[in-house]
């Protein structure tokens, strides 16, 4: 089971509501966590909970997806070779399908997909988009149905 350290404390100390520089901040926040090798998730109190998710490979990402909160935002950090082969996670709500698409209107970057089970309760959306030559992606996951 991945660790989870809180950045709660950082994030009230970054939060400052008269400069408008809570984005920024936190964006500083979370990328120095994930230079300085903090475990594979982190949570991050903010007004609404959400979490990164950071897996590298298709073990650790059936594990972790699987058992992540279907009630709460994530952010899922992965290698890009996970979508080549449209694999799917067998997780307790159903089937999630990967997959990548070249987009139409940018042939330099791919769209990346985590489409939930349909019509299952209390699942997850994913996507992302980066450039191809990309090793590793994140895709926005959030909450539906």
């Amino acid at each position: 089971m991945p660790k989870i350290r809180s950045l709660e404390a950082d994030v009230i100390a970054a939060q400052t509501p008269t400069d408008g520089a809570a984005i920024p901040a936190l964006v500083r926040i979370v990328a120095t966590a994930l230079l300085a090798g903090w475990p594979s998730v982190l949570t991050i109190a903010t007004a609404s909970a959400a979490s990164i998710i950071e897996v590298e490979d298709s073990v650790e990402l059936q594990a972790t997806f699987c058992a992540a909160d279907p009630a709460v935002e994530h952010i899922l950090v992965l290698p890009a070779s996970l979508f080549v082969d449209s694999d799917e996670l067998l997780c307790p709500a159903g089937p999630y399908k990967l997959y990548r698409i070249i987009e139409h209107d940018d042939q330099d970057d791919f769209e990346y997909y985590v489409d939930p089970p349909f019509g299952a309760k209390g699942r997850l959306a994913c996507d992302g988009k980066a450039g191809r030559g990309m090793k590793v992606v994140a895709v926005n996951c959030r909450p539906v149905g």
